[in-house]
């Protein structure tokens, strides 16, 4: 991941709240998140995913609480390069999600989740579907945001042309 990607992905996450919040007023660690693949992608390395060009896949996400209190309203952000990994649908238990593209490291779809979670439950798992486009290496980022409180996860992925 690019700094300059890092840097705009960041501040894409900040911007889902309406209020900007200090990072002192952050509350470290609110929320684990976890990618998991489910369809398309394979495990290339201990933490990276590959994928043909041109093939459909799906991966989820998974956030669960860690703010020792009660948490609702979910935002989150999931960058990715809209021109080499196309977003085709999303599924998931209350998930809202649309695209977005507002240049570069700020691309991908914002989804918002209004359940309410206790310290310790995981909001529903919401699954994104993707076809990839062309060849290229890069990250899938998830920012969530509730409240003030922010979290990220990141997973590096290269996309292939089939042999």
């Amino acid at each position: 991941m690019t700094l300059r990607k890092y840097v705009l992905g960041v501040a894409a996450a900040l911007m889902l709240s309406a209020a900007a919040v200090s990072p002192a007023q952050a509350e470290p660690g609110f929320a684990s998140i976890e990618l998991t693949r489910v369809d398309g992608w394979v495990q290339a390395g201990p933490d990276y995913w590959a994928m043909r060009q041109n093939t459909p896949g799906s991966f989820a996400v998974d956030i669960t609480s860690q703010a020792g209190h009660d948490e609702q309203g979910l935002s989150v952000f999931i960058s990715f390069p809209t021109d080499n990994l196309e977003v085709t649908g999303y599924e998931g238990d209350d998930w809202t999600c649309w695209d977005v593209n507002e240049g570069l490291g700020a691309e991908g779809i914002r989804c918002t989740q209004p359940h309410l979670i206790v310290h310790g439950e995981a909001w529903p798992t919401l699954e994104v579907y993707t076809l990839t486009i062309r060849d290229h290496t890069d990250s899938i980022d998830v920012y969530a945001e509730t409240d003030g409180h922010q979290a990220h996860a990141t997973q590096p992925y290269s996309v292939s042309s089939p042999l």
